[in-house]
């Protein structure tokens, strides 16, 4: 839970954020909580009506990153002050549109992780002291493989998919690179917040990947099941979205 700077060696709570690295590594970032996981190099367009996340703009529409996006773990994203889980990603800002009565339309690209060791909502929005993680890949030539499979894969996952809707699903270009392969993948995948969460998390691209190849492998198996060996299935649209 994200609510307050952990303790210290004597006991203490340290409750003051820096406005930069405080020479632990760790920086100030606004936050912003959402229903929803951004994964690195991924876009996501937000609308902003709230007065908190209005001022959080009028703070912080210079920085680069802007905010940092986190998946809500308790509470309403809209009027509370809700739990979050740890690790979240920071978003850089693509484009913005103001409205006459405050409001915005904003385009953010998903950038670094980082993980947030306290929260702060003095400011009206969550401000968190964080520190950034690092994407370890592994031995290259057994993360290549471990790239290659998960991208057979997935291909397979596609092509069961589009017979079960009985269209073509939009298969987009993958990235070479394991790691933001890793996320293009998971980003594509229809699966519940709690898993993308657990795939944003991975401690490597290696393990990234391990749990992508497990996930593919349960919903290929769900769909040769619910019938896409030929029969339609139902409103699959639920579940898949192509963005």
């Amino acid at each position: 839970m994200v609510g307050r700077a952990p303790d210290d060696e004597n006991g203490a709570v340290d409750d003051t954020f820096p406005g930069g690295d405080d020479g632990s590594g760790a920086t100030s970032l606004a936050l912003f909580p959402l229903g929803t996981v951004l994964y690195p190099g991924m876009p996501l367009p937000l609308h902003l009506f709230e007065e908190r996340y209005r001022r959080l703009m009028e703070d912080h529409h210079r920085d680069d990153p802007i905010f940092g996006v986190v998946l809500t773990r308790q509470g309403r994203e809209v009027s509370d002050e809700p739990e979050t889980h740890e690790v979240g990603t920071a978003a850089s800002l693509l484009g913005v549109r103001q409205y006459p009565d405050g409001r915005y339309d904003v385009a953010v690209r998903g950038g670094r992780r980082f993980r947030i060791l306290g929260g702060d909502w003095s400011r009206g929005y969550l401000t968190g002291r964080v520190v950034f993680l690092d994407e370890p890949d592994g031995e290259p030539e057994a993360l290549g493989d471990l790239a290659q499979r998960t991208v057979a894969a997935y291909r397979v996952f596609l092509s069961l998919l589009s017979r079960a809707v009985g269209a073509d699903v939009p298969d987009e270009r993958l990235d070479e690179a394991p790691t933001p392969l890793s996320y293009a993948i998971a980003a594509q995948l229809p699966l519940n917040t709690w898993e993308r969460q657990r795939l944003l998390e991975a401690p490597s691209t290696a393990d990234r990947l391990l749990q992508l190849t497990t996930i593919l492998t349960r919903e290929r198996r769900l769909l040769t099941e619910a019938g896409a060996a030929g029969a339609a299935i139902e409103q699959p649209g639920r579940r898949f979205t192509a963005n």
